[in-house]
């Protein structure tokens, strides 16, 4: 892993893409993501941010994120859903895939996009998740 001067080719060739930019304009393009490609966005926690091409959100075969209401409201699927592109009933929340309730990736070949708003208790879990992991390896 290293600096990439081409997003596009970046993109094209990952088969994982982070993005956390307080971008309010697409950045990664529906044409870029090749099947099997998970997506996890980050940056798009407020009203106007958006890092996706709506196009790739509507292409996307899983939309899984932590708060629908947030999601659909300010994430990277609200645009697609205030457009009539995705129902509601496309998105899937993240407890509900972890809790057997919700269906996430099927076949590897499904673009998978996860939408984290940001829940603060589940920032919070993650980060003591992380720092228990940090303090474990210290120790050892």
């Amino acid at each position: 892993m290293g600096v990439a001067a081409d997003l596009e080719r970046l993109c094209r060739d990952a088969e994982i893409v982070i993005t956390t930019t307080p971008s309010r304009e697409p950045l990664i393009r529906d044409a870029w993501i090749q099947p099997g490609t998970h997506i996890t966005a980050i940056g798009a926690d407020a009203p106007g941010k958006q890092e996706l091409d709506t196009a790739l959100v509507v292409r996307a075969d899983r939309r899984i994120c932590d708060s629908l209401e947030q999601s659909l409201d300010h994430g990277e699927f609200s645009a697609a859903f205030r457009a009539g592109d995705i129902p509601a009933e496309s998105c899937v929340e993240l407890g509900a895939v972890l809790g057997g309730k919700g269906m996430g990736r099927v076949h590897p070949g499904e673009i998978t996009i996860a939408d984290l708003t940001g829940i603060a208790v589940q920032d919070i879990a993650i980060a003591i998740s992380v720092l228990d992991a940090y303090r474990r390896s210290r120790a050892s």
